[in-house]
């Protein structure tokens, strides 16, 4: 009889406890989606080129990738106590998943003892496997699609006020705890569109970059289609417009040609699915609207923005030109396993040893940093990987088209902690939005 009782409490004690660890993971997941783009962190090793800070060159340690790590710490200890989801059980056996990861420790120590640079190598694994976490956490989590885009988009908000803030303030102070440093257009190296002599200070959100802050919006702007779509409640929804025009403006002000592009290519892949879909017509109308008032205020500035023989932008293009000489020349160096992941701009520095810090930087092609930092050898394992999951991954999930399509103009997405972490974010919603795509592409 006692020991009947006995078992009887440690059960229920054993299942309380799988509750509060659930909650606390749950609650710690949404708070990690919607405080993502802030940059706060711990520069534990920092590195100087002459006297000038190199940002990639140094090792930090964020306040998100922390909140991450005890969420995966949770979850670690809900799957060792039993509660595997269907997904699991259907796509992975035992003998499987051990393959998996004999092949991942193998991979992650080929580029360990090959990079360039171990430190900053290991410090990059980390983020992905904290990313591949990320995407795995979402899928298995109860949480309800709209529950976790809604926190998402709600992150995405916030930043576009703050980006809209900065723009008409035209100056951004400084603040350590946010990760924000002091942006003043009167400053040679801050981003800003010239109009005559004037200099105007571009959005930066809470980015390092005005570019960065622009893809991270066109995405959330896109997911917030999707958001509109599924949401039923009236009040909701006159909400989520109004941050959608908020979200849209804080995009503007970013001035970033290519987030412009992406945001413009998402829209019209999710008007694919959408084309009966009257609603989502309203919508476009609407932000068309809002988009072209905008334009129509800010003119000279956009059209200063998209004239390329005005002195910033052939500076730029000139850059953008001489970073495909770089690549090759980075490529040359190791084209059977690459420079070594997050190992580019050290390469570029023992290339160039007289560039400054500001010259050094990965090339703004995804594409192209990913062949210099992982080589023949990474390329083969992707294309594997992609050709292994084409019928898990939703390739066609608009917000993460708009990454895709950024990519091509910029390397935020994946030469920076908050940038892969969010690509993860985006794959992961991306299957998770594959069961109901149909349904709301039919409403």
């Amino acid at each position: 009889m006692c020991k009947t009782v006995g078992r009887e409490s440690a059960t229920n004690f054993e299942i309380i406890m799988k509750l509060k660890i659930n909650q606390i993971k749950n609650f710690l997941l949404l708070a990690l989606l919607f405080f993502l783009p802030w940059q706060t962190r711990l520069i534990y090793q920092t590195a100087f080129i002459g006297k000038s800070f190199w940002e990639y060159g140094s090792l930090s340690l964020y306040g998100t990738e922390i909140l991450l790590g005890v969420i995966i710490l949770l979850f670690l200890i809900e799957t060792i106590r039993g509660n595997f989801n269907n997904f699991f059980v259907r796509h992975f056996n035992t003998k499987r998943l051990a393959v998996i990861l004999i092949g991942l420790v193998s991979f992650f120590s080929l580029y360990l003892l090959t990079s360039v640079n171990r430190s900053i190598s290991w410090q990059y694994l980390n983020w992905l496997i904290y990313g591949i976490c990320l995407s795995f956490i979402i899928l298995m989590s109860e949480i309800d699609l709209k529950k976790l885009t809604l926190v998402v988009w709600g992150g995405g908000l916030g930043q576009g006020i703050i980006a809209i803030w900065q723009f008409f303030n035209q100056y951004i102070p400084a603040n350590k705890w946010l990760g924000m440093s002091v942006q003043n257009p009167q400053q040679l190296g801050v981003a800003v569109v010239e109009f005559g002599d004037e200099r105007w200070l571009r959005a930066y959100g809470a980015f390092g970059w005005p570019n960065s802050l622009g893809i991270y919006l066109a995405t959330i702007f896109v997911l917030g289609i999707i958001l509109l779509n599924l949401e039923k409640n009236n009040k909701l929804k006159v909400f989520l417009f109004i941050g959608q025009i908020l979200v849209l403006s804080g995009l503007f002000f970013s001035f970033a040609r290519g987030a412009w592009l992406a945001a413009a290519v998402g829209v019209f892949v999710t008007s694919l699915k959408n084309y009966k879909n009257r609603f989502f017509w309203q919508q476009i109308a609407l932000y068309t609207i809002v988009f072209s008032i905008l334009i129509i205020i800010f003119k000279p500035l956009v059209f200063s923005r998209l004239d390329f023989q005005n002195r910033l932008e052939k500076t730029s293009l000139s850059q953008r030109v001489s970073q495909l000489t770089e690549f090759k020349q980075v490529f040359s160096k190791n084209n059977f396993v690459g420079s070594g992941p997050g190992s580019y701009t050290m390469v570029l520095h023992n290339l160039y040893p007289k560039y400054f810090v500001d010259d050094l930087k990965p090339v703004h092609n995804i594409y192209l940093l990913f062949i210099a930092e992982w080589g023949a050898v990474g390329l083969f394992l992707l294309s594997w990987f992609l050709i292994y999951t084409k019928k898990i991954l939703n390739w066609s999930f608009p917000p993460l088209i708009v990454l895709l399509i950024a990519g091509f103009f910029d390397h935020w997405s994946i030469s920076t902690f908050i940038g892969l972490i969010f690509l993860c974010l985006m794959v992961g919603l991306s299957v998770k939005y594959v069961g109901i795509d149909t349904k709301v592409s039919q409403e």
